[in-house]
């Protein structure tokens, strides 16, 4: 579904994409109403491959229903969690799906003009993109109606948070917004603005092609269609797959990993470090949104790195806070101080300091409870799901 040109070599021409098919979604979307688009994502199921899991289809009908004149859309292409590389090869190899994926979606919620916001970090699908975007206004794609724009990003990975991607799009500080108002209400230049990851895009021609029934017939429980999964170099056979939602974790790293290059598998980290790590006791576990939040983890980009029982689980706890506390875009007191205090906490244990139980308890919940986004959130999950899942061993790191 996703990654067709993809294991093809890529398709970078406009009369090479149309040559293998594409540009039929986009021919049939304009023969539908705007509002049957909105429908048929919301049959669908889709929901956004980003880290959230939000059905998209809501998304489109909370942008489509305002009756303003100017609507954006916005493309976030900053891909930041390590370890998650899906959207890199999209861009870099299939950059007319997602322009034509824009264009479905612009028409169904009114949008005039749209912004693909790319992590800096990607220099090559920053070319590729700028060729693309304009070959597709040559070709009539783009402009008249509907236009897109590039913007490169500076570098933060909280942009990879909405509320805070506009603001840099708007040339202003990255920091998360308060909410309400919702950007479906007041995004971009204070618009109703639709925000989607590549990934997420990527699936609408399929949908609009082969219908929301075929595509709610692929994977399970409330996970419809596919997931793309970015597997790290400790597997023997790492790379990037394209899976139905509902396989195992075991079948992940066994079938498709091939198992680890060495040692014993420690644990999973999937969708990013602001997730749990699934201990290999839950390898059972299905892939899906609900199936993996019940044990504390999450889908999220879908990023998996494997750790193997090599390595201490203080070292892994010491650099993702480090992470954290670098990466924060400092608008909330306990994750600009509090992280930071929680990495040097961790990196004290090589010296021989354990930690404080009562000030680091005391700090994760702060961080649960006062977080204005996902960022500090997240750790505060990932703490949690690390006690769940590892106690005894994190309890060797307090005093």
């Amino acid at each position: 579904m996703l990654l067709g040109n993809v294991i093809k070599g890529g398709l970078r021409n406009f009369a090479a994409y149309c040559g293998a098919g594409g540009g039929t979604a986009w021919a049939k979307a304009q023969m539908m109403a705007p509002a049957e688009l909105v429908g048929l994502i919301e049959k669908s199921g889709l929901r956004g491959r980003g880290g959230a899991g939000f059905p998209s289809g809501r998304k489109w009908q909370a942008v489509a229903s305002h009756a303003s004149v100017l609507k954006y859309l916005v493309v976030n292409a900053d891909e930041g969690d390590p370890g998650a590389f899906s959207d890199r090869f999209l861009l870099e190899d299939d950059p007319f799906r997602m322009i034509e994926a824009a264009m479905i979606a612009a028409r169904a919620v009114g949008a005039t003009q749209g912004y693909v916001y790319l992590r800096k970090e990607y220099p090559d699908a920053a070319g590729i993109l700028r060729d693309a975007l304009q070959q597709a206004k040559s070709a009539g794609w783009l402009g008249a109606g509907f236009d897109m724009a590039l913007v490169v990003g500076e570098g933060s990975y909280v942009c990879g948070e909405e509320t805070a991607m506009l603001n840099a799009l708007e040339g202003r500080r990255p920091e998360v917004r308060v909410r309400p108002p919702q950007i479906s209400e007041r995004g971009l230049y204070g618009a109703p603005t639709l925000v989607h990851n590549v990934e997420t895009l990527c699936a609408v021609p399929w949908i609009v092609e082969q219908g929301a029934d075929a595509y709610a017939a692929l994977g399970f429980s409330k996970s419809r269609g596919t997931k793309l999964l970015s597997l790290n170099s400790l597997f023997r056979r790492p790379g990037l797959y394209e899976v139905e939602f509902g396989i195992s974790l075991a079948d992940l790293c066994e079938n498709l990993g091939g198992g680890l290059r060495r040692g014993k598998l420690k644990g999973l980290m999937i969708g990013g470090p602001l997730a749990g790590i699934v201990p290999p006791d839950l390898l059972d576990t299905r892939l899906g949104y609900e199936e993996l939040q019940a044990i504390g983890c999450a889908v999220g980009h879908g990023g998996i790195i494997a750790f193997a029982d090599d390595t201490p689980l203080a070292a892994i706890m010491s650099e993702v806070f480090r992470f954290g506390a670098y990466e924060s875009c400092g608008k909330c007191t306990p994750c600009r101080q509090g992280t930071p205090v929680l990495a040097e906490a961790f990196k004290s244990l090589a010296q021989g300091r354990r930690i404080n139980r009562q000030d680091y308890a005391a700090l994760i919940d702060v961080l649960a409870a006062t977080s204005l986004c996902g960022h500090g959130r997240g750790l505060a999950e990932f703490a949690s799901a690390v006690e769940r899942h590892y106690g005894e061993e994190l309890a060797s790191c307090f005093a």
